[in-house]
């Protein structure tokens, strides 16, 4: 009898497919059950957050970018801070387990926030907002200047930022890109890659971040990937936009509400506050840096030459250095806000 090769491809195939269905399925479920295994969910009365904590001394909130999450916020806070702070991480709504529901403004979004503060009987924090939730820190300074002591914005969105790359505007291709099985293969193929070619994932990465090219990215890549700290802080960073289908809401939201920056006057805004920038960010390009910087009435601008992840890279100790003289500055040795 000859073999009938059709069918046997065809089973093969779905085998081969449900082998892989099944492999990313358990991905997924790991990585959600480590996620919540990290954080606790607090009610508040405008509603629930998540919201992880580290260390101890005086409050940092951490507000993370876009996707992220309480996990970004942790990662990036502990580099900076180590335990000689109140890390307070919370996810934003529409990413994790905290709900969007109603926080759909960005008043609503800092309102939500102060509730969080409240319940965890917080009555001031240097407040730190990362890449697109520069905007929701700028937006909780404005609005409640009494609970945030000083104001740390690193590679932050602050000015009109029409980034279309989940929401772009198309009826038919948005709802099957952003459809939890299609995100969920893209984010298995972005952990896969890390996982079995590391460095050409961080050359990639960092690729597509940076606005240098040729001679000049090459060199920048080769620091990152002969320097061991540098290259696990890559490494590190990217779970923490994955998966992509548990954090899509808050940045699809988050993609809308950019296109209509500054919302709020940034003159009205007194709190001391630290800018650091990367001269080569292609995520967040320097001019939100600077128009932020010049519009705002005690505000400090560190360029530093690196790209979207500012504390990677050949300056990435001159920019912690900046955060720390700015967290003293605030801070008095006490864990009291200086005045």
């Amino acid at each position: 009898m000859r073999p009938d090769w059709t069918r046997w491809t065809v089973g093969g195939a779905s085998l081969l497919l449900g082998a892989g269905g099944a492999a990313l399925w358990g991905w997924k479920r790991r990585r959600l059950a480590e996620l919540a295994a990290g954080s606790e969910l607090v009610a508040t009365d405008r509603g629930q957050v998540e919201v992880a904590r580290r260390g101890s001394g005086e409050a940092v909130l951490i507000l993370h970018g876009n996707p992220g999450g309480y996990d970004q916020s942790i990662l990036l806070g502990e580099a900076l801070f180590g335990n000689e702070m109140d890390i307070i991480a919370p996810s934003r709504p529409g990413y994790l387990r905290t709900p969007l529901d109603d926080t759909l403004t960005f008043e609503d979004q800092a309102a939500l926030l102060v509730a969080l503060l409240d319940e965890l009987d917080v009555q001031e924090a240097l407040v730190v907002g990362l890449s697109g939730g520069g905007p929701h820190a700028l937006q909780l300074a404005a609005d409640y200047p009494e609970r945030v002591s000083g104001l740390v914005l690193g590679g932050a969105v602050t000015v009109e930022y029409d980034e279309r790359l989940f929401d772009t505007g198309n009826p038919v291709l948005d709802p099957l890109l952003t459809s939890t099985p299609v995100l969920d293969v893209r984010s298995g193929v972005f952990a896969a890659l890390r996982g079995v070619a590391p460095d050409r994932f961080v050359a990639s990465l960092h690729a597509q971040l940076s606005t240098l090219e040729g001679d000049d990215l090459d060199r920048y890549v080769e620091f990152v990937l002969t320097s061991p700290d540098h290259r696990e802080r890559v490494l590190e960073f990217a779970p923490t936009v994955l998966p992509v289908s548990a954090r899509i809401d808050g940045t699809l939201h988050d993609e809308r509400l950019f296109r209509d920056l500054p919302h709020v006057d940034y003159g009205t805004i007194e709190c001391p506050t630290l800018v650091v920038h990367g001269e080569f960010d292609a995520a967040v390009p320097i001019d939100h840096a600077e128009y932020v910087a010049e519009a705002l009435p005690e505000a400090e601008l560190v360029r530093v030459e690196a790209d979207h992840l500012a504390w990677v890279g050949p300056d990435a100790d001159r920019a912690g250095r900046a955060v720390q003289r700015f967290t003293e500055s605030v801070v008095a040795p006490d864990g009291r806000p200086n005045p």
